[in-house]
């Protein structure tokens, strides 16, 4: 004959029996006579629960249906029905109302709880600390009542704890309990069930409940019971047998390290954190005894946080006593400093404004010099009429006798590209031996834009028509090739193109190109050399830099930038690394190299009033400016106080350098046709280190006059506070009765 009182297990046959039930949902096992049963609320292993009206009263129950008479399902309804009449009057559990014994199925009667299971509740994710406490404590005082009538609940989880109208809680489904006396075993359900209970011939103890509510609480908290983790699942799912599964699932607890999740959430303090972990632990005889014992500890961090505040208040009175004294200093201290850092700046920018005006000119007279260069060879007499002699042939002829001979030797070259290859050459050597950046390119066209000469030699360029380009035409545009207006002439002047990027380095150039006239006035060619702005501007940059004592810190960066549009031409950052990238990749990379609009704005504006010319200038859709609109008279700059380096805003890994705070002055050229925009720029916070230093000493030195101050009153804080947080022995701690409204 089978032992009833033993935890029983379903075999196969039962869990499809199971397994059936719960779907068949249409109509409850049996009508029962006195009530009418109104749908499913659940299904369990053995049974499920239907909601029902009471005819003669109107109110509402929840009936419980055991499928079979006999055997198993006839145990689980005895001892259930004995354990919740035995506890009938608690109020934190479910109450017994009737019993079908002789009903077919059998049944019994108890009463609904309006809000469900705190299973269903917590299918939403965790619920809130002191919501976690409330019901913990709630099903403590439930468990206190069954534990003193004897009964050992033994399978309490959030599906077996319900929530009623005001979310109070009825503890229910004593199917698994035991009475204290009992010796036989029950199985709990597995993650809140303790490790000792997952043994056949384990003997009931109420540190089982202990740690199903260690277990339940963590779910409140953190959203899951411990040691469910999908590796963990998934082992237990894999074995063949309950035996099996109840030994892994001992050895997982025991080796498993404990669960910590709950240490992570947000108003969990330590000693609510050790009170989880004191109901999970392994070993029966380092948990809590009974569900009395977390009430006490409950109540106990409760006087603890209750004494906080008046502690609190205790330390800070005097603090905010001595502090009242405290912003006179610091407002002392603070306007000093910030005269001392605005001082600090404005020295600074107008160091900076002096660089920006030298680099200015110096790029300035950079162009200026090589222009007249440029001129120069253009008008000599003998260099005149080389040309006008060569440009009486073919332009396609020239060009092509360039391509044939240009790694021909020098005694081998004709006279007009070996005088255009020296004056080139005697450029370079100039160049090197006044230590200035080298041209990108010479090259010379005829009077309809065909390129015939280029040192460099380029056989993409030689032949090839330029008349679209800035240089040829000096209209301060660029033209697309191959759509060049009828009226385009070649320069009457020396011209200095407008800023345009190099095909092959993604580098922003300059070309200056000169007129080359025969004896007679006619322009029958341009003369021109580029340089990238870049290298033109290192030299200069060089020399500031060299201007810098050994006690300045400040690392100025020089950049270039277009006055008209707000974009970078030229920056430190912008490396021949950096630039390679395709065509399309740099386009993109340009378009982001943009400066604030209030600080283009700014020296706009600063520039204007400063140069004689108004703000807003006339501007062509490509991009140009009418030369007439203004007409600079002197080197106008202007500061910025806060400045955002451009490089500063891209999101690659190597423009981290350029973030931050920065401070810039910009000096604009006098060239109508170069509007840039020379800017050096220095790290604010790296300028204002004096200030910080001097701020941290007095900081310093004012913390530890307080300090020492302080010191006293906090060791006397500290014995107070541990002598009011030390417990009486002997005293035990209880709760004040709760009174019934």
């Amino acid at each position: 004959m089978a032992n009833f009182d033993d935890t029983q297990i379903q075999g196969d046959d039962e869990r499809e029996g199971s397994r059936r039930l719960s779907m068949e949902d249409k109509a409850p096992p049996a009508e029962i006579e006195g009530y009418s049963v109104m749908r499913r609320l659940g299904t369990g292993a053995y049974g499920t629960v239907w909601l029902a009206r009471e005819d003669h009263t109107g109110r509402m129950v929840a009936i419980k249906y055991y499928p079979h008479r006999r055997g198993l399902n006839w145990s689980l309804l005895n001892r259930e029905v004995e354990k919740l009449a035995t506890l009938y009057a608690s109020r934190n559990i479910v109450r017994l109302l009737d019993v079908g014994w002789n009903a077919e199925p059998p049944y019994y009667v108890m009463e609904f709880v309006e809000n469900g299971s705190l299973g269903a509740y917590l299918a939403g994710g965790p619920v809130g600390v002191d919501e976690a406490i409330r019901i913990c404590r709630q099903v403590c005082d439930a468990l206190v009542e069954a534990h003193g009538a004897g009964v050992l609940h033994c399978d309490l989880k959030p599906d077996n704890v319900l929530l009623d109208a005001q979310f109070h809680v009825r503890l229910c489904d004593f199917g698994q309990s035991r009475m204290s006396h009992e010796q036989s075993p029950a199985l709990g359900t597995l993650y809140y069930m303790a490790p000792e209970q997952a043994d056949l011939n384990a003997v009931p103890d109420a540190r089982w409940d202990v740690y199903a509510v260690g277990a339940l609480l963590y779910h409140m908290l953190t959203g899951q019971p411990p040691y469910r983790e999908p590796e963990i699942q998934r082992q237990l799912e894999s074995t063949g047998s309950l035996l099996e599964r109840l030994e892994l699932y001992q050895q997982i607890i025991r080796n498993a390290p404990p669960p910590s999740l709950h240490q992570k959430v947000r108003g969990v303090d330590n000693r609510l954190a050790g009170l989880v972990d004191r109901c999970l632990a392994v070993d029966p005889a380092m948990r809590l005894p009974n569900a009395q014992a977390i009430i006490d500890e409950l109540d106990a961090r409760e006087r603890h946080r209750a004494r906080r505040p008046l502690l609190l208040l205790g330390v800070l009175g005097p603090i905010l006593l001595m502090a009242a004294m405290v912003p006179i200093f610091v407002n002392a201290l603070q306007n000093n400093l910030e005269t001392m850092a605005r001082k600090l700046v404005e020295r600074a920018l107008e160091s900076d404004a002096l660089s920006a005006g030298i680099q200015a000119r110096g790029l300035q007279d950079q162009l200026e010099l090589r222009l007249d260069e440029l001129d120069a060879i253009a008008n000599d007499d003998e260099f005149v009429g080389t040309l006008e002699s060569l440009m009486q042939r073919p332009s396609e002829e020239i060009a092509a006798e360039m391509t044939r001979l240009h790694l021909a030797a020098p005694a081998d070259l004709p006279d007009w590209l070996r005088e255009l290859d020296e004056a080139h050459d005697r450029a370079d050597a100039a160049n090197r031996h006044r230590d200035r950046s080298l041209d990108t390119s010479w090259f010379l066209t005829d009077a309809r834009g065909t390129q015939i000469w280029r040192r460099p030699y380029s056989p993409k360029t030689i032949g090839g028509n330029f008349s679209y380009r800035d240089y040829f035409h000096g209209r301060n545009l660029e033209y697309e090739e191959g759509n060049v207006p009828d009226d385009v002439l070649p320069i009457q002047s020396p011209h200095v193109s407008i800023a345009f990027r190099s095909e092959a380095t993604n580098r922003y150039m300059v070309a200056l190109s000169v007129p080359v006239r025969s004896s007679s006035g006619e322009v029958i060619g341009i003369f021109a050399r580029t340089a990238h702005l870049g290298d033109l501007q290192d030299h200069l940059g060089k020399q500031i830099q060299g201007t810098r004592t050994e006690a300045d810190t400040v690392n100025r960066i020089i950049a270039l930038a277009d006055v008209r549009t707000g974009r970078l031409l030229d920056h430190p950052w912008l490396t021949p690394e950096v630039l390679k990238r395709s065509e399309e990749e740099a386009k993109k990379l340009f378009s982001r190299l943009q400066m604030r609009d209030s600080d283009i704005d700014a020296a706009r504006a600063e520039i204007a009033k400063r140069a004689g010319f108004p703000p807003e200038t006339d501007e062509s859709e490509d991009g140009s400016v009418d030369a007439a609109a203004g007409n600079p008279r002197s080197t106008p700059y202007v500061t910025l106080p806060d400045y955002q380096d451009p490089v500063g805003a891209l999101d690659e890994p190597a423009a981290g350098d350029f973030r931050g705070p920065w401070m810039a002055a910009m000096a604009a050229m006098e060239i109508e046709t170069t509007p840039w925009l020379v800017i050096v720029q220095e790290n604010r916070d790296a300028a204002l280190l004096p200030v910080r230093e001097m701020a941290a000493r007095a900081t310093r030195q004012a913390w530890l006059a307080v300090a020492a101050s302080f010191a006293m009153m906090a060791a006397v804080w500290v014995f107070v506070w541990r002598a009011l947080s030390r417990e009486k022995p002997g005293v035990p701690l209880k709760r004040p009765p709760e009174i019934d409204s």
